[in-house]
């Protein structure tokens, strides 16, 4: 089943074809993000990539890529994604197989089964979830550690001629 929480009279539906858009259509384009969320439910199954200018919950099945750049991505206990996604905070309850990218957070929960890599700010999972891939943080140029800014050689102390330490004894050798 395919729902929207909020009904919006100028609202088109999608042509078929590659791209599922999932946008509002609206007289008003100085319109702010929308807080409408789209849910995919259990029963759908979409072959084929998605693009859309609101948030998106997937509890059914998609083969294909999402792009949500500026907008929220869940897919529920129930879903199932098979391709890359990229939004701007993903959380996964479901089953994920492909590639992240987002500019904010990336959760995964307990019930998560995710194999793949991620490219996010920051990244979350709860005890019990499945992940297997790779992760990438990535870090704003102002928030550097300043250990990049200064010397990277460690200060070790020099030995000295006078030995405070007690004579290390060799180990006893078995014949």
């Amino acid at each position: 089943m395919l729902r929207k929480d909020k009904k919006n009279e100028n609202d088109h539906p999608s042509a078929p074809g590659k791209f599922l858009e999932l946008k509002n259509f609206s007289k008003d384009s100085s319109q702010k993000k929308s807080n409408e969320k789209t849910i995919i439910g259990e029963n759908i199954t979409i072959e084929g990539d998605i693009r859309g200018q609101e948030h998106l919950v997937i509890e059914g099945s998609v083969k294909g890529n999402v792009e949500l750049e500026e907008h929220n991505f869940a897919v529920g206990s129930k879903g199932r994604v098979e391709g890359k996604i990229h939004a701007q905070n993903i959380s996964v309850s479901g089953q994920v197989i492909g590639n992240i990218k987002t500019q904010g957070k990336v959760e995964i929960t307990e019930d998560a089964d995710f194999l793949g890599e991620i490219h996010a700010r920051s990244i979350s999972v709860q005890n019990g979830a499945y992940f297997r891939g790779s992760v990438k943080l990535n870090r704003e140029p102002d928030r550097k550690t300043s250990l990049t800014k200064t010397s990277t050689r460690m200060n070790y102390p020099q030995p000295s001629e006078e030995n405070d330490l007690p004579p290390v004894k060799e180990a006893s050798k078995k014949n």
